[in-house]
């Protein structure tokens, strides 16, 4: 797990604002050898916005080579996430959600029952739909039992606290889109970082 808390002192951190602007010019990409270190395959990685918060995007290998067998193709998934949470919440995203990919239960059986579409950042602070979805261990989403009530807490702390610098960066184990580990945090008006991992497999 990374430093964060250093981060303050060894950029001369002022606001949040910096937070957010030191994560776009360095830590993402930091985050993306980090990555690619982990996962034997990657396709396209990219670092784009999505109505506010910065999404780190590997497109897969969706490329076909001519006149050979077609590459392996990956899914496309997250990198990682992060932004200043706000209040501007598209009251339609979980319409759209329910609708998202199809049943819960059927798209992620394949790693088990108890999956939900859970979200890099909270659609409660902002957080879009599409990308910024993944299967979520229930447990975790939903803050049952000791391994989750502190992912709850911190959401709940992030929703209640507009222009916090929160973040999620999840690890891989394979080539799915299913992390097996969730590293979250956020960064208070105070500069101080909260950060824990989540186990997701």
């Amino acid at each position: 797990m990374f430093n964060y808390q250093q981060l303050i002192e060894q950029y001369s951190i002022k606001s949040i604002k910096d937070i957010n602007t030191l994560f776009w010019d360095e830590i993402a990409f930091d985050w993306i050898e980090k990555y690619k270190g982990m996962s034997e395959k990657h396709g396209v990685i990219t670092l784009q916005n999505f109505y506010g918060y910065a999404f780190i995007i590997d497109d897969g290998n969706q490329h076909v080579s001519k006149g050979a067998l077609p590459k392996e193709i990956l899914e496309s998934r997250v990198v990682g996430a992060f932004g200043i949470s706000n209040t501007s919440v598209n009251q339609n995203n979980r319409k759209t959600m329910r609708k998202w990919i199809g049943k819960t239960s059927e798209v992620f059986g394949f790693y088990g029952d108890n999956y939900d579409k859970g979200h890099f950042i909270a659609h409660g602070f902002g957080g879009p739909i599409d990308v910024n979805l993944f299967p979520q261990r229930r447990d975790i989403n939903r803050g049952w039992k000791p391994d989750g009530k502190p992912y709850r807490e911190m959401e709940r702390f992030v929703a209640a606290n507009p222009g916090t610098f929160v973040f999620s960066r999840p690890i891989y184990n394979d080539l799915s889109f299913c992390p097996y580990m969730l590293e979250y945090g956020y960064c208070d008006m105070n500069l101080n970082f909260f950060v824990k991992q989540f186990p997701n497999r």
